[in-house]
């Protein structure tokens, strides 16, 4: 999730996205990102024991053989909604990226160590960082992607149960719990820092956890906040997590072309996104 939220920031930062054929893509002219909690100004100690929970919830969640999840951010006018169904090898998720009255979809798919992705070249120049001739001909048609492509680790992230837990976790310093009504149920909400994919610990983000209280606690819900300042406009994002153990089956498409075919055949001056 981290990864999709910090290209949205490099897009809005003022990479101008062109018109597709198939979708037009306005560029922000703010960055986007994570905001809505205050910043931590002063580093304060961590909490041993706020540490220690965390890393068992996410632990126990890791074991489980599949989960769901609704991912949600919003910044710079830009909504982002993702949902996915993920297993240990194998997951399922859909990107909807909206600016204004324009919506962009993506599908990924990943099948053991082989993933999948189609959408609107909108979607794909943002999301994947392909040029814009590459996103224009990629586009509506399934691309396979293998772990030698460059853009292989983002696309594959959050599509199993141990990266959705890779991106719940917080930073150090980890500094205390509380009691919390997550999802409707009783949870302790853990706090502490965000770095990763773009965020550093000089921008100060936040995060908070929440965890099912119990010998056997999982997450529940994920928010990762990065405040405001001179440079930068306010951006939000929360992750729920549920249906522990769902069945979750995932196919590769009927007939795909690989990500390299596509690079090969499209030869363009303009310079891909660097996110």
């Amino acid at each position: 999730m981290r990864k999709l939220l910090v290209a949205f920031g490099a897009l809005a930062a003022g990479v101008l996205a062109p018109t597709f054929s198939n979708i037009s893509w306005a560029s922000p002219t703010t960055a986007a990102v994570f905001s809505g909690q205050t910043s931590i100004s002063a580093a304060p100690r961590s909490d041993p024991a706020a540490t220690a929970q965390m890393k068992a919830a996410l632990r126990h969640g890791g074991a489980k053989s599949s989960l769901h999840y609704v991912s949600t951010s919003v910044g710079s006018g830009i909504t982002t909604t993702i949902v996915g169904d993920v297993g240990k090898t194998v997951g399922t998720q859909t990107i909807y990226v909206r600016d204004k009255k324009v919506t962009a979809t993506m599908v990924i798919r990943l099948v053991g160590h082989e993933a999948y992705f189609k959408g609107a070249a909108a979607a794909i120049y943002v999301l994947i960082g392909l040029t814009p001739a590459q996103s224009d001909a990629a586009a509506g048609r399934w691309i396979s992607v293998v772990p030698s492509d460059s853009v292989y680790q983002s696309i594959a992230a959050a599509l199993t149960v141990g990266s959705v837990m890779s991106e719940l976790a917080l930073s150090q310093p980890i500094v205390g719990t509380r009691d919390v009504m997550a999802e409707g149920q009783p949870a302790l909400e853990i706090s502490g820092a965000w770095t990763g994919n773009g965020i550093t610990a000089k921008d100060h983000a936040t995060g908070a956890l929440d965890v099912t209280r119990g010998a056997r606690s999982l997450p529940v819900s994920f928010s990762g906040v990065e405040p405001k300042n001179a440079k930068t406009s306010r951006f939000t994002s929360r992750f729920v997590v549920s249906h522990w153990g769902e069945s979750v089956d995932v196919a590769p498409p009927a007939f795909s072309v690989p990500l390299s075919t596509i690079l090969k055949a499209t030869t363009t001056t303009t310079a891909p996104v660097v996110v």
